[in-house]
């Protein structure tokens, strides 16, 4: 036997109920079109704060890899004033104590270690290598003294 709902839905009449009232045909059109204006609307959201959420870890990076690079080209500075040489890879400035050979009254030569290493607190790769902030190894020329990074885009930074 047929219901009234069902009698109602072969005549297109209704399409369901509401509270135990049939709802007309395009009420049903209407609320799926909103469903997925919305979904449409949240996901354009979501693609913009990603967008803008990965831009300014961009920028972080940037700005750190800055900071570090002159951190970096300092420490071979005070390496090669104190030491006469250049390091031979920048692994050493991490590794070696900071050590400065003086002269006392007599003309005696002694060693000041001061407490440190040349960098400190730089994160590294699995060998001990200083890393930059996208992860990478920098380049360092032990023959020129010159460090960049090694993240693809920032070779000339």
């Amino acid at each position: 036997m047929d219901t009234p709902l069902h009698v109602e839905a072969s005549r297109g009449k209704a399409s369901g109920s509401l509270n135990g009232q049939a709802l007309p045909v395009n009420e049903r059109g209407r609320t799926l079109f909103e469903a997925l204006l919305t979904l449409i609307l949240v996901s354009v959201f979501l693609l913009i704060a990603v967008d803008r959420y990965a831009s300014s870890v961009r920028r972080v990076k940037e700005v750190a890899l800055t900071v570090e690079l002159n951190t970096m080209r300092s420490a071979i500075n005070y390496f090669a004033i104190i030491n006469g040489r250049l390091p031979e890879s920048l692994k050493e400035l991490i590794v070696k104590d900071i050590l400065i050979t003086k002269k006392d009254i007599t003309g005696r030569d002694y060693t000041v270690m001061i407490i440190g290493k040349y960098v400190e607190s730089m994160s590294t790769d699995a060998q001990g290598y200083p890393a930059d902030p996208f992860g990478n190894r920098y380049q360092y020329d032990p023959k020129t003294g010159m460090v960049r990074s090694g993240a693809e885009g920032y070779e000339k930074w």
